[in-house]
Order: structure tokens, then sequence, then C-alpha cells
């Protein structure tokens, strides 16, 4: 089963299955009542999740877990096109350069450790995230590495390449595209426009979370840039091309775009946009159950960092949304937690439905965000969690 396919179960929208590479998703850890408050707080078991397919292994991050600002680096979600290439230290080299010509520049692991650093606390989404796993492919961590913008500004010599180009980053892992019939080799790319990459959060990342970077999070170097979803966040970066015209790879303008439909005069006409920013999201990710038998919901929301979070809402059952918690932070490409009591809930089967709101609007309903959509990609719809309180807190697993 390829990733295509797989995601598209996720979501619960049909997609056709793509030629391009085949993902080897991790081995997936419970997502469920293991994180229990330090007040001494049960967090209650959620009723919706679905088993994964057969066959398939996947690991997700367990939301209900994040209690803190960063996920640790053995439970971030874990995705990749081809397996993990194997990138020896001391034989790794970073090229920088133009397309259809030799490196400008060439630098080995020393040389990058040489360089002035910048660390911050960065998340982001898979842009298929959605349905079995409680939305769990997200996460965020503290990234350490090297400041893209100063690497780029000596390859940017004409005005051209300077106000119009798109930088282009290449993965060591192989892909195989096609086009009208014809497979070829290539490797896993992505692109950006040469204002996004100059962007002074945007980090060439050796660290995650203090640590060397891990093999299957992108190590010895990946890029990291806030606000995008994760398929923008390179892994395993050998190469570094400033191009003067838009960059077509497989990954780009084929695979990953988003076909909706929209309604015209003469009827729905479907487009296709590539994906790029995150698009502002919410859910629920635990309710905690106290001794003294209080009910407290916790949430996440994030969104493409160009604006803050101003607000959160909460919805139980059929009743009106209500406003939520949402405490002030000091990593602006983080994940914004967000909280409120639940006074006296019923025993029984319960719906929770939480919204964000940021610069851009209000989050959709699911129903608004899936309407007319034609792919399993950026999944931003209103998430509905649903639970069943026990009669008593004895009754707790």
């Amino acid at each position: 089963m390829n990733r295509r396919t797989f995601l598209s179960g996720l979501s619960g929208l049909a997609a056709t299955a793509t030629a391009a590479g085949r993902p080897t998703i991790r081995p997936a850890i419970p997502t469920a009542g293991r994180s229990p408050a330090q007040s001494g707080a049960v967090v209650l078991p959620w009723a919706d999740l679905e088993p994964l397919p057969p066959g398939v292994r996947a690991r997700y991050t367990d939301l209900t877990r994040i209690t803190g600002e960063v996920v640790p680096n053995d439970e971030f979600f874990v995705l990749d096109h081809s397996g993990v290439p194997e990138l020896p230290a001391a034989d790794f080299r970073l090229e920088l350069g133009h397309p259809g010509a030799p490196p400008q520049r060439t630098l080995t692991t020393a040389d990058l450790r040489a360089l002035p650093r910048a660390g911050r606390i960065v998340a982001f989404e898979c842009c298929g995230n959605g349905g079995v796993g409680m939305h769990g492919l997200v996460g965020a961590a503290r990234w350490e590495g090297i400041p893209l913008a100063p690497l780029l500004e000596p390859l940017l010599e004409t005005p051209s390449r300077r106000d119009n180009g798109e930088v282009v980053f290449f993965g060591a892992d192989p892909a195989s595209e096609r086009l009208r019939g014809n497979t070829y080799p290539a490797r896993f790319a992505r692109s950006l426009p040469l204002a996004d990459a100059l962007a002074p959060e945007v980090l060439l990342a050796d660290t995650m979370n203090g640590e060397p970077l891990p093999p299957e999070h992108g190590g010895p170097l990946r890029l990291v840039v806030p606000g995008h979803y994760g398929i923008a966040q390179v892994k395993w970066i050998t190469r570094i091309e400033v191009w003067p015209s838009r960059f077509a790879g497989w990954y780009q303008a084929k695979d990953y775009v988003t076909v909706r439909g929209v309604e015209t005069p003469t009827g729905i006409e479907h487009r296709a946009t590539q994906i790029a920013r995150m698009r502002l999201k919410s859910l629920v990710t635990r309710v905690e159950r106290a001794p003294d038998g209080a009910h407290t919901v916790h949430g996440l929301a994030w969104n493409d960092c160009r604006s803050p979070i101003h607000e959160v809402s909460v919805r139980f059952d059929d009743s009106d949304f209500r406003p939520a918690v949402l405490p002030p932070t000091d990593h602006p490409f983080g994940l914004r937690h967000f909280h409120l009591s639940w006074p006296d809930p019923a025993p029984g089967d319960h719906t929770l439905t939480s919204r964000a709101a940021d610069a851009s609007g209000l989050q959709p309903t699911a129903e608004a965000a899936s309407r007319y959509k034609a792919t399993p990609w950026e999944n931003d719809g209103q998430v509905t969690r649903r639970l069943r309180l026990p009669e008593s807190p004895r009754s707790l697993p």
C-alpha cells in the first residue's frame, strides 16, 4: 500500500494511488489513556480511534501525551517515501549551486558545524493528516541548525533570481517518477519561493530536541520551514539549487496538489493548487477526570504562522460553542495549547468539537472543508471527537 492510498483511507476521501515510490511508516504506539495529569487526574479513553488498515505499519504522535511544547524524538510521527537512506556523517556533503552547473559551494559536516547557528520550536502537520490515529500526524520539536538565508545569498547574483526564483531542495532518498507512461529515476525534491526560503526563521536542522537529528527524522540534515506542511520539510538534504523558473517535480506539481471544485455559473469546476502553508486547524486531544470528578478538556491548534491564533472554542454535543482558555506562548511557530472545564457532564456518549480563529478567519466545518474536494490533502475541517463517560470513576480503565 503506497502513501497516497494509505492517507486517503485515513481521511475517508477517495484518491488514486501514486506511482512515485512506496513509503515506510514506523510502528505504532498506543494513542489513549497514557498521560495522566500531574494532579492525579485520569485521561479518559476516546471512542473514535479506528484500527490501522491490515498490513500497514504506522507511528503517530500520541496527542494525549502532548502536555508541553515539544514531542520526544521517539514519539514524533514518522513518514517517508522510500526508506531511510544511509548518510554517514564522515561522508556527508551538501552542495549548493544552480541547475545544470557544478556546485558553487560544497560543505562537509564539519563545515556546517562551524557556521553560525540558531534554534527554535517549530510544529508541522502532515498534509494527509486525518482520521485514523486521532489526527496524530503532527508534532513539535526544538530544531537547531544553520539559518538558510546566509547560505543562499551568494547564489543570488542576478535580479531575476532574487525577484522571481525558487529554491529547490533535493533529498538523498530515491524516487521513481512517472510521466505519460514513462518511469524514470529521481530524488525526492521540493521547492520554496525565494521569499519564503530567505525568511530568517528557516533552518537547515541537524539537531532535534537537543540530540543529533535521528536518521528517521532526516538526519544528518533536514529543512525546517515554519508554517508549512510536513511535505515541505525535506529530509536528508544533499543539494540545494536556486532556479530562475518554477520547479515542477513529481512531489511538487503532480502528486502533492489539492484538487477542489468551485461553483461557477456553468457548474462545478475543479482546480488544482500546490500544497504549501498549513491551514488553520484545531482539535481536542484529551479529557482529564480529576479525583473530585471535575473534567477538563485539552487541545491543540496550529496555523500558517502568518498571524497568531486568537481564539479557540469547543462545543459539547449540540450545545453552543464555548470559548476555551488560550494561554500565551513564547513560541510563535509551535503548537498552541487550549483548555476549558466541562462542568457536570452526564454519563454516556458525548461529542466534542473545536474550532480556531486567526486573522484569516474561522476554521471551517468538516462539511465545508470537504465540499467538492477530490484529494486527501489539507484536512482543515472541524474535528469532532467521541467519548463515553462511565457511570462512576471506578469504572474507568
